[in-house]
């Protein structure tokens, strides 16, 4: 074990070589160091200017397509240079060593598998791809970007509006990766919670799945969680910092 390593970041590393099946949950705080907006905690001022409850309705869609793509526009297709952080290319880095079996996010924004992890369940969708509200054509992020130029929003051939393979209020999540992550869940004997507040169901059922099946919760989290009292090990510390200092120790064994 490195000897420089603060010693909780000794007994994180301790626990993730014991450990026989580990899997991970993610949340906002993983991309935040991205430079992307959480979309509960921002203090840029962009909740001042967009509903988020109507902006991702998906009733207001239906009606109004171009309310989301006044915010979509800037603060998702707009942004530029985006990368993955130190806890995207960690988790990216004990799935290439066999450490992890695999990732369930609530973020949209495909950093995961941007940083080389293959195995990543997406709980809420992402914008890699579009569809036809209409006659459900797809699209890609390219094909979407393209015709919401000079648009109040893009359109598909068919006059329907184009919607990203997001989740939003009003749909359901996709069955496949939320079942997926409840299996993990309760197959693991070390649960890895990054970033999120667990305040959102049913994402915040995976902890207690794989608590109630017997397993260990590292979590990592600036604020109170409702599962606090759950977890074995807590680390308040900016992810930037414990992430990017488990990194450069695992690269170095």
């Amino acid at each position: 074990m490195p000897a420089n390593l603060p010693p909780k970041y000794l007994e994180i590393l301790e626990r993730m070589k014991s450990a026989r099946r580990i899997f991970a949950l993610t949340g906002a705080g993983v991309s935040t160091l991205s430079g992307i907006p959480d979309f509960r905690t921002d203090k840029s001022g962009i909740w001042e200017r967009f509903d988020q409850t109507k902006i991702f309705n998906i009733d207001t869609f239906r009606k109004s397509p171009h309310l989301f793509y006044e915010f979509a526009r800037e603060w998702i297709y707009g942004l530029k240079d985006i990368k993955p952080a130190a806890a995207h290319i960690l988790l990216a880095e004990m799935e290439k060593r066999g450490m992890l079996r695999g990732i369930a996010t609530q973020n949209i924004d495909g950093l995961h598998q941007e940083s080389g992890s293959k195995k990543v369940y997406e709980l809420h969708g992402h914008f890699r791809s579009s569809h036809c509200i209409e006659c459900g054509k797809k699209y890609s992020r390219e094909d979407t970007i393209q015709r919401l130029k000079n648009a109040p929003y893009p359109a598909c051939d068919c006059k329907g509006a184009i919607k990203p393979d997001v989740i939003f209020y009003g749909e359901e999540l996709p069955g496949g990766a939320l079942e997926a992550s409840f299996q993990e869940a309760m197959m693991c004997d070390l649960l890895i919670v990054m970033g999120t507040s667990l305040v959102v169901y049913p994402a915040a059922l995976i902890p207690r799945h794989a608590i109630s099946s017997g397993a260990k919760m590292i979590l990592f989290n600036k604020t109170w969680t409702p599962f606090d009292d759950a977890a074995d090990l807590i680390i308040r510390d900016d992810l930037r910092d414990v992430c990017g200092a488990l990194l450069d120790a695992i690269k170095k064994e």
